[in-house]
């Protein structure tokens, strides 16, 4: 911390830190806004969010066009994820997915504030605020979600930020606003919020307050995960349930087998793949918040479920399943680095080189997994390039996008469907191939859904079709429209 006084001695730390958040939202929304711009962008998740904004915008409801279906459902038997009907507002005056993009990555960047105040608070310096706030901005699963689509459970890394300064500093009813703008972000997150009320409850002996916070989460969870959701889907239960089939066919069943086979979960937990998930989590921060683990209490259940889950993806640090475990790593490495100064002063009681190692190994730490994992340019796995380099259809296909008006129905690919999201039905090609106002397709994808095969096949059938046209055609791209529409 001597070095940063001395650097900049003359310079506010609150002025550099706000320096950061303004370079870091405007970066990574230039970035996302690149990414989507040049069809990187897809329809999962991008175009099922932009789709559900938009018909909340134009009186349609919390619907989307079931991905892998032929009518609209509520987003409900997706998620729970009711900040979205928050977004109305901002969408209303600039249509694009680029306005949700740029309000998610603000809110998100604005995380590295409550942190500030949380570490200066607990090790008694603005220069170790701004030390973990850097080290937050930095943090590449936090960069992957800024630069993934769009999700509302994103913004509970910050909301639930400022709901922890909130509820350690007493201050309830910032803490219950912040709290609940959190829960509104998905489902789960009310297990977080239920967990800081017995924190209120018990560590801060608010019986009442904290009781009741505790049993209002904890009900809600309860309504939207075992009754609200499933009323609206067409198998009865929470769609991500088939991730933990291992372990029971319904959710009562799934908590009560993880429950009661202790050993079969604790060795999922220690394979290779999710030890390789914690170690990504962990080193950028300094693996502080193994000094201090209790804050991650308030995560343990998305970790959990992350892990046990037969869905690879949710143990990769590139998309939004750790959006409300970063808040409490960060609370936890904050504390850690904590009780590490005070071991060493304790066995060697040097109070101004107490901090020398401590600093050096998170500085080094941050600055390692940033090169890794991070999405800055020069990194190792930078894709900044990637994503402002257009594909080669691209201008076609942004001319076939102008031209289909909100009022068509559309079947498109899921790699290029977040562009025609802005209307009531979207289907997800081959899904309504047929009959469709319009068929946009882009021939190649990996990812390609139910099949690349299949996709072509749906291609070749549109070609030889008398009741179509086909309307544009570059590359691998195809634009189908049918007659008398």
């Amino acid at each position: 911390m001597y070095l940063l006084r001395a650097i900049f001695r003359h310079i506010s730390p609150l002025f550099i830190l706000w320096s950061f958040i303004i370079i870091f939202s405007v970066y990574f929304s230039y970035v996302a806004f690149n990414r989507h711009d040049n069809f990187h962008s897809r329809r999962l998740d991008m175009g099922n969010m932009e789709q559900t904004v938009w018909n909340l915008a134009h009186g349609n409801g919390f619907t989307l066009t079931d991905p892998m279906g032929t009518e609209n459902i509520s987003r409900l038997a997706v998620h729970a994820d009711f900040l979205l009907i928050f977004m109305v507002p901002f969408y209303m005056l600039w249509q694009d997915a680029k306005m949700l993009i740029l309000i998610q990555n603000i809110i998100i960047c604005l995380g590295a504030l409550p942190l500030y105040w949380i570490a200066k608070d607990k090790l008694r310096s603005p220069y170790f605020g701004l030390l973990f706030s850097i080290a937050y901005l930095l943090y590449p699963p936090l960069q992957h979600i800024m630069l993934h689509d769009f999700h509302a459970v994103a913004f509970a890394t910050t909301f639930l930020l400022f709901a922890y300064w909130f509820m350690v500093n007493k201050r309830y009813g910032l803490f219950i606003l912040f709290a609940f703008f959190a829960g509104l972000g998905k489902e789960t997150v009310w297990i977080t919020v239920g967990l800081m009320g017995l924190y209120i409850a018990i560590w801060q002996n608010r019986k009442v307050l904290g009781g009741s916070v505790a049993m209002v989460a904890f009900f809600i969870f309860y309504y939207l995960f075992w009754h609200a959701i499933p009323a609206v889907t067409i198998s009865g239960q929470h769609f991500a349930l088939q991730y933990l089939s291992e372990y029971g066919d319904n959710a009562t069943s799934v908590v009560w087998n993880v429950l009661r086979h202790p050993n079969m979960v604790f060795l999922t937990l220690i394979q290779p793949d999710r030890l390789e998930y914690y170690y990504r989590l962990l080193l950028p921060v300094g693996f502080l918040p193994i000094f201090s683990p209790f804050a991650l209490l308030f995560a343990a259940h998305s970790i959990v479920i992350n892990t046990l889950s037969s869905y690879t993806l949710m143990r990769q640090i590139d998309y939004q399943y750790n959006s409300d475990i970063i808040p409490f790593l960060f609370v936890s490495a904050v504390y850690g680095y904590k009780n590490i100064v005070s071991f060493v002063l304790q066995n060697r009681g040097k109070k101004k080189r107490a901090h020398v190692h401590p600093v050096g190994v998170v500085i080094f730490c941050m600055a390692l997994g940033s090169y890794l994992w991070g999405e800055l340019p020069l990194t190792r796995e930078d894709r900044f390039f990637y994503f402002i380099w257009g594909l080669p259809e691209k201008n076609t296909m942004k001319q076939v996008e102008d031209r289909l008006l909100p009022m068509y129905t559309v079947s498109a690919t899921n790699d290029i469907g977040a562009h025609f999201a802005k209307r009531k039905y979207l289907y997800n090609f081959p899904v309504h191939a047929m009959t469709a106002d319009y068929a946009v397709v882009r021939l190649g994808d990996q990812y390609a859904w139910p099949s690349g095969d299949e996709q072509q096949q749906a291609v070749e059938a549109l070609l030889k079709s008398s009741d179509h046209i086909l309307i544009a055609q570059d590359e691998n791209f195809y634009a189908f429209e049918r007659k008398n529409k």
